[in-house]
């Protein structure tokens, strides 16, 4: 044998090539080739290791809110217990809070402290619930049990902002928020009618932009902020007015296609000035008109579904125009709204607050709201909505006094009520 040849670690002799000796290597390469196919198809056919099995984080408590709490703030800071997890995983949170007793609207996800601050306020007066889901890396849950609380009631101010304002006591003026003050629109004063104009930063102090407005006096007109402009419109009139800066007035239009109107509401939607009922020639009215410029007026209809009135109150919420109480041949509670001015939907009929007229109405915390008005009395109330059929009442004894021909602005995180009954007062809440 002359040498050798290694073939899968087994040592051949490597004789001289003959017949025989190939076929006796083919042979043994052959078998060799097959025991190891059959090894590895053994080890293919071996069963996988076990897995281990995840374990759910252990359960945990709720700290704060409270169960049963009340007059809770409306950015209340959720707290809660860690829960561990046994297999060693890191454990976030997820916050459910809703109105429902069983909380299935994810507010916040993937907390990964035991704590979280809301930065978005709640509705008040509102009955709340909340539960925290513990979830590990590898999906696992365990839930909390589910806590319940209150929301706190408005918080009205003891004492008025100023109980003697700068500008005389008055009534049936209007105020509007603009360049980034509170302003006061002309009025009665209980001896004459004015033509003034008020504005202030912080609702104490009043600066008059103007004694002799170019605009006739006017008591019972509308305003609103549009096109970056203060507008007064109509009261004994049908002559429409803009300013920039509240002294310097230009008459837009001095007649308007609607007739003589006062005790009307106005507001802007879809980029317009609406018109809406009011006292005209004729008496009452329910008609709607728009104006994208204020000199061109197109009637939305001239009858709208709800009668015809006077001493009402419109706003815009939820991308609707909305009509509140007044009165027509007697003093009334409904709601309507509107998506286009023309097409009108009754909320309601007969409101949870009673019947009213000269009131205000101010959009402020996601709520339209009602403060005073007259019946056969003065209202000192206030009530609030967030669908304009279920209303809820924030107070029935606000510390100021019965409330008519008052205004109302929303303004730096409070709600205003400014003069009425011709007290030149002025409140914040």
């Amino acid at each position: 044998m002359k040498n050798l040849v290694n073939y899968f670690g087994i040592l051949y002799p490597l004789a001289p090539i003959k017949r025989n000796n190939i076929k006796s290597f083919l042979k043994i390469s052959s078998l060799c080739l097959l025991m190891l196919a059959t090894a590895c198809n053994k080890d293919d056919d071996a069963p996988p290791p076990p897995e281990t099995e995840n374990n759910a984080p252990e359960a945990f408590n709720l700290i704060g809110v409270t169960n049963n709490a009340v007059g809770v703030d409306v950015q209340p800071t959720f707290s809660w217990e860690a829960s561990t997890d046994p297999d060693g995983d890191t454990v976030n949170y997820n916050l459910y809070l809703g109105i429902e007793e069983n909380p299935t609207t994810l507010y916040a996800q993937d907390i990964s402290t035991t704590n979280f601050e809301l930065t978005e306020p709640l509705f008040r007066l509102q009955t709340y619930y909340w539960k925290i889901e513990a979830k590990d890396t590898n999906g696992a849950t365990t839930s909390s049990n589910t806590n319940t609380f209150t929301t706190k009631a408005v918080n009205f101010n003891t004492n008025a902002i100023t109980a003697n304002a700068a500008f005389s006591g008055r009534g049936d003026h209007t105020s509007v928020v603009f360049d980034n003050k509170i302003w006061v629109i002309g009025g009665y004063d209980g001896t004459e009618t004015k033509n003034d104009v008020w504005y202030s930063t912080d609702g104490n102090t009043w600066t008059e932009a103007t004694n002799n407005a170019p605009f006739s006096v006017r008591s019972n007109h509308t305003s609103v902020v549009f096109d970056n402009k203060m507008w007064v419109i109509g009261g004994n009139n049908k002559d429409v007015w803009s300013s920039t800066d509240g002294s310097t007035w230009i008459e837009v239009t001095n007649d308007a296609p609607f007739s003589y109107r006062i005790s009307h509401s106005s507001v802007v939607f879809d980029n317009k000035i609406w018109v809406i009922g009011g006292f005209s020639n004729s008496g009452k009215a329910n008609d709607v008109w728009s104006s994208a410029d204020g000199i061109t007026w197109t009637e939305a209809t001239n009858e709208a579904p709800f009668s015809a009135r006077a001493g009402h109150t419109s706003v815009v919420f939820d991308n609707k125009i909305w009509v509140i109480a007044g009165a027509d041949s007697g003093i009334i509670n409904d709601v309507w709204y509107s998506t286009d001015g023309s097409t009108w939907t009754e909320a309601t009929n007969n409101a949870t607050f009673p019947v009213r007229h000269g009131h205000t109405s101010v959009v402020s915390d996601n709520k339209m709201w009602v403060i005073g008005g007259l019946n056969s009395f003065g209202h000192k109330d206030a009530w609030y909505s967030t669908d304009g059929n279920t209303w809820v009442e924030a107070t029935n004894n606000a510390p100021f006094s019965d409330k008519l021909s008052h205004t109302s602005v929303a303004y730096d995180n409070k709600i205003w009520v400014i003069g009425g009954n011709q007290n030149n007062d002025v409140w914040a809440f």
